[in-house]
């Protein structure tokens, strides 16, 4: 997860920056860059999920996957062009970011052939994990201070930890028994019932506004907020430092609470963040928007995790694939109003309008909920 999370930090702060404003790319493309790679991810983490649970493959899928993130990396790296530009943002890396759930997935099902219980701690350590590899990298990079015309080589670090990952799990057995699902063979419809899409849309319209922010915050840091490029470095990492601490501490509270309302006041805490954030033009004022950000976004980044896996008992590969559908709906409904936000309005409107999206999804998962407790009333 380390590694994972070091690989998405190098390319994913400066992925958007880098092909509008080095391969050229113009905003409205890159908005079907968003789109295209969620289906990607969705289609593969699916076929993924269900075979890894029927034959107990999750390394073969993980190796694959690290192999997919190697060679989208170097190929932009090697040749740098709006060709292999789209081939690795759309197809490659894609595959690569199955690795998320895939790796969520491993982990639950290792603890249970351990016939272990602490699937909220070891997700939050894992989220915990994953932002601590955020700052770290984020902070080199950072420090490196890299110009626009070094950022190529944001792309072979990515791709050297793609193939550190597939280094360690290379001697690993690609199938394995013991993690085989009792209830593998079961339709998949049973997963996807109605009560749990309404669950699945209303968490997925939340998590939307991460990804307006990530496609937004580079651009409102440099052009807005009159910021250098390594200005994005320091945010995403300011970021990520206070997630690695909040993330722990909304575990705690997901304990003692209600999972979906706990998730609620994380969106309400974030629209709070982003609306503030969108309106800044000082840097500085952004800096001081970091912790109430990190906030939030420690909520949506790991509590829905426990959550969607939930809805698939013993099905971790299904569990692990309904985070990355999640992630689809997600970049596909942020592209959406990437696409009419800059098209129509600017920066400042696109992220109110999504603000007002993740609103409708705080509003349809406290619905969904409130009609199945009535249910269970009855």
């Amino acid at each position: 997860m380390l590694l994972f999370s070091s690989a998405n930090a190098a390319i994913n702060p400066y992925k958007n920056i880098f092909g509008i404003d080095v391969i050229g790319v113009t905003e409205i493309y890159y908005s079907l860059v968003i789109l295209f790679s969620g289906l990607i991810i969705t289609f593969a983490s699916i076929y993924f999920g269900v075979k890894a649970d029927k034959n107990g493959s999750f390394v073969k899928y993980i190796l694959i996957c690290s192999a997919c993130g190697f060679a989208g990396n170097i190929a932009v790296f090697l040749w740098p062009n709006p060709y292999t530009y789209f081939l690795a943002t759309c197809l490659l890396l894609p595959i690569f970011c199955v690795l998320n759930s895939l790796i969520f997935s491993y982990a639950t099902v290792r603890r249970t052939a351990a016939r272990e219980s602490s699937r909220g701690d070891e997700n939050a350590l894992l989220r915990s994990t994953y932002s601590m590899g955020y700052v770290l990298t984020l902070g080199l990079i950072g420090v490196l201070a890299l110009p626009k015309k070094e950022l190529i080589f944001i792309w072979l670090f990515s791709g050297v930890m793609s193939l550190l990952i597939f280094a360690i799990y290379f001697k690993e057995q690609p199938s394995n028994e013991a993690f085989k699902s009792a209830s593998a063979s079961a339709p998949v419809s049973q997963v996807f019932n109605k009560a749990n899409i309404f669950k699945l849309v209303g968490v997925s319209l939340i998590a939307s506004m991460l990804f307006t922010l990530d496609a937004t915050a580079p651009l409102i840091l440099v052009n807005q907020a009159g910021g250098e490029y390594s200005s994005i470095g320091l945010f995403e990492a300011g970021i990520a430092i206070f997630e690695i601490f909040f993330i722990f501490f909304w575990s705690r509270v997901a304990q003692k609470r209600k999972v979906s309302s706990v998730i609620i006041w994380g969106a309400l805490l974030f629209s709070l963040a982003m609306l503030l954030f969108s309106m800044t033009r000082n840097l500085v004022h952004i800096y001081f928007l970091i912790p109430l950000l990190a906030l939030g976004a420690a909520c949506l980044i790991s509590i829905p995790i426990g959550f969607l896996q939930s809805l698939a008992k013993d099905r971790p590969g299904i569990g692990g694939s309904l985070l990355s559908i999640s992630f689809f709906v997600s970049s596909s409904v942020s592209s959406v109003v990437y696409f009419l936000g800059t098209y129509f309005f600017d920066i400042t409107r696109t992220i109110s309008i999504s603000v007002g999206v993740g609103l409708l999804g705080v509003i349809i998962l406290f619905r969904s909920e409130k009609i199945n407790n009535g249910k269970k009333h009855e």
